[in-house]
């Protein structure tokens, strides 16, 4: 019955219905540049998946773990940590337009349709403080193949906007140092390894003949993470200020 609620509701529904939640009960970022930032990469990534019936939305995740998620119908949550830990804008779009290959290749409503509703609904959230969205259920996660799927279209997404191709390899190899010897974190419980992500990525750049050499982002990207240190710094320290504008600031 769950099930077919859900199929009848369709995938944008359901994501915003679920991405509500998530804001209600998780700490977000909402300083308008720096969730432009976000919007515009990602907007500009999604116009070339090929699913245009989705409103894609794109929001900061207040967390300092390199992590992001997608819902179905393209809600994409990415933390700030991802903001903090890549090194170009090239690499947080790389893992911006994995998660949209995840919404555009439906794997979170495959999930949430199959026979376990509120299970599979956990799974595509990789948070633990979202019991009460997931109805306290256990986190399981997409399968690798699914994943090795979005790392397939992410990469190509990524490409065909203009970024240097080997955006998402290089986060896997900044995920690969970040994790070292703990396997058992969830976010990789069902993700391929991250040497063996590093490996096939790298691979997929060199024989599909994509531009590595391209656009990255590297001066704005350090702006953007400038303007999110002084923001967390002012709520520590002045809880009622503001960071200074930065040249991104809309006029």
């Amino acid at each position: 019955l769950n099930s077919a609620v859900v199929l009848m509701q369709g995938e944008d529904a359901l994501g915003t219905r679920i991405a509500e939640a998530v804001q209600d009960q998780l700490p977000m970022v909402r300083d308008r540049p720096l969730v432009d930032y976000l919007d515009g990469i990602g907007q500009r990534l999604a116009n070339l998946a090929g699913r245009d019936e989705f409103d894609y939305d794109f929001y900061w995740l207040d967390d300092d773990s390199l992590n992001a998620f997608a819902l179905p119908g393209g809600k994409i949550f990415i933390h700030t940590g991802a903001l903090m830990k890549t090194h170009s804008e090239a690499e947080l779009a790389g893992l911006l337009a994995h998660e949209i290959a995840h919404a555009v290749l439906s794997h979170g409503f495959q999930m949430a349709t199959n026979s376990n509703f509120l299970s599979s609904l956990a799974s595509f959230i990789p948070i633990p403080e979202l019991a009460n969205v997931a109805a306290g259920l256990a986190i399981t996660g997409y399968s690798r193949e699914m994943e090795r799927q979005a790392d397939v279209l992410g990469t190509q997404i990524l490409a065909t906007d203009g970024y240097a191709a080997d955006g998402l390899h290089n986060l896997m190899v900044v995920l690969q140092a970040e994790v070292g010897d703990r396997g058992s974190l969830s976010w990789f419980s069902t993700h391929p390894a991250p040497d063996e992500r590093v490996t096939y990525l790298q691979r997929l750049v060199e024989t599909g003949g994509y531009n590595r050499y391209a656009y990255e982002g590297v001066a704005t990207h350090l702006l953007m993470q400038q303007r999110l240190e002084a923001l967390h710094a002012a709520r520590h320290h002045h809880p009622s200020s503001l960071p200074a504008p930065s040249p991104l600031d809309p006029l």
